[in-house]
């Protein structure tokens, strides 16, 4: 991998509002949505967890794409609205 996230910086500024935790099995579906770019397909190889907000994470799961990698309702990061 050519680059990392900050996790302290990320945890300080991202706020996601009723996030699901999900893994997407499809990197190549979830590149085409245009919801993650290049980067985000090597980091779906790489096997990597994402939280996104409620109805997105439903339609991925819908479709096919991801499936919940948790029944946690809340990010365990302590993490702010903006």
């Amino acid at each position: 991998m050519q680059f990392a996230v900050d996790a302290v910086e990320l945890v300080s500024k991202a706020y996601i509002k009723d996030p699901i935790r999900i893994k997407i099995i499809d990197p190549e579906a979830i590149f085409l949505t245009g919801i993650l770019g290049e980067s985000g397909r090597k980091l779906v190889k790489a096997g990597l967890h994402f939280y996104f907000e409620r109805p997105l994470a439903e339609k991925l799961i819908k479709k096919g794409i991801a499936v919940e990698a948790s029944k946690q309702r809340e990010m365990l990061l302590p993490m702010t609205d903006p």
